[in-house]
C-alpha cells in the first residue's frame, strides 16, 4: 500500500540562526523536531556551518535535496554571521526546492522569553541586545501565549543604553504586571540595568536569556512566509569597517581623505545604477 501524504504537510524544514555568539540549527519535518546543534564558537561559525550541516543531513538519515524551507534569522546582529547564514540558504535554494522565510532575532528571542516561562497574552517584553559600543538595538513585543511568536509592538531602535533604559523605563508605568527585559546588552551594561530594575518597584523585571531556543526557532519557521526568493539581511548598525576606513588607510599607507572620498564615489554611483534600473 502506498504511503499516505499528509495534505498540509511542510516537509523538511531547516532554520539557521548566527545573530550573536551562537550557531543555531534546527531541522525539523512536517514539524516535529529531527535534528538541531548549537556551536557557542561563531567566531569559527564559517569553518563549521557547512560540514555540520552535513553531518546532521547525515546523522538523521534525511537528504538536503528534500529541503522545503529554510527559516533565515536575518538580524539584527553580526554582519559576519548574518551572511553566513543568508549566503548558505541561498546556496540550498539554489540546489532544492526549498523556498525561504525571513525571521526575526529579537522576535526569537521574544518568543524564548514567552515560552520559558508560559506568558499569557498581553505581557510586554522588550529585548535589548549589543549593537556596539555605546549602542544597543532595543525592540518591544508583547506576548500573545507560549504557542504563538511574540509580536512587535515597536520596531528596532538603535540607541545609546541610557536612552534605551528610559524608554522601557516609561513603558512601565503603563503596564498593570511587570515588564520583561533580556538579551545581551543586559549582560554588557549589567550596573545600568540593574539600577532601572531597583528604581522600578518590581514594575521591570530583568531576564538572563541571551540567545533564542530551539523550540522558539521551531515555531517561528512553523509560522514563516516561505518565498522562492533570497532573504535581505537586516542591518540596523552602520558598519564597523566604514567607521574604521580611515585607520585602515593609513595602515596600507594609503591617503584616508581619499579611500573615504573613492568609497562615497562608489556608494553614489551604485545607488545611480539601481535608481536607473528602477
Amino acid at each position: 500500500m502506498a504511503a499516505r501524504v499528509k495534505k498540509y504537510s511542510t516537509g523538511l524544514e531547516l532554520v539557521l540562526c548566527s545573530c550573536e555568539r551562537e550557531l543555531l540549527c534546527v531541522l525539523t519535518e512536517d514539524e516535529e523536531l529531527v535534528f538541531s546543534f548549537v556551536f557557542a564558537l561563531q567566531d569559527r561559525a564559517s569553518e563549521l556551518l557547512a560540514p555540520a550541516l552535513q553531518q546532521m543531513f547525515a546523522l538523521s538519515g534525511r537528504k538536503i535535496a528534500d529541503l522545503c524551507r529554510i527559516g533565515c534569522v536575518r538580524g539584527p546582529g553580526s554582519f559576519t554571521g548574518i551572511r553566513l547564514v543568508l549566503a548558505t540558504a541561498q546556496a540550498l535554494r539554489r540546489t532544492t526546492k526549498a523556498r525561504l522565510a525571513a525571521l526575526d532575532y529579537m522576535q526569537a528571542l521574544a518568543t524564548s522569553l514567552a515560552m520559558n516561562e508560559h506568558l499569557l497574552y498581553g505581557r510586554k517584553i522588550w529585548i535589548t541586545t549589543h549593537a556596539r559600543r555605546d549602542l544597543v538595538h532595543l525592540a518591544g513585543f508583547v506576548s500573545y501565549g507560549p504557542v504563538i511568536p511574540a509580536v512587535c509592538t515597536e520596531p528596532v531602535h538603535l540607541i545609546a543604553p541610557e536612552a534605551a533604559v528610559a524608554k522601557i523605563a516609561a513603558d512601565c508605568d503603563t503596564a498593570d504586571k511587570p515588564v520583561l527585559v533580556a538579551g545581551s546588552a543586559l549582560h554588557r551594561h549589567a550596573a545600568l540595568f540593574a539600577a532601572a530594575e531597583e528604581k522600578s518597584g518590581r514594575r521591570l523585571a530583568l531576564r538572563t536569556l541571551t540567545a533564542p531556543t530551539i523550540d522558539a526557532l521551531r515555531l517561528l519557521g512553523r509560522h514563516g512566509d516561505y518565498f522562492p526568493e533570497d532573504v535581505e539581511p537586516l542591518y540596523i548598525r552602520p558598519c564597523d569597517a566604514i567607521d574604521n576606513l580611515p585607520e585602515l588607510s593609513r595602515r596600507m599607507g594609503q591617503d584616508a581623505d581619499h579611500a573615504v572620498q573613492e568609497l562615497d564615489r562608489l556608494l553614489h554611483a551604485q545607488v545611480c545604477d539601481i535608481t536607473r534600473s528602477e
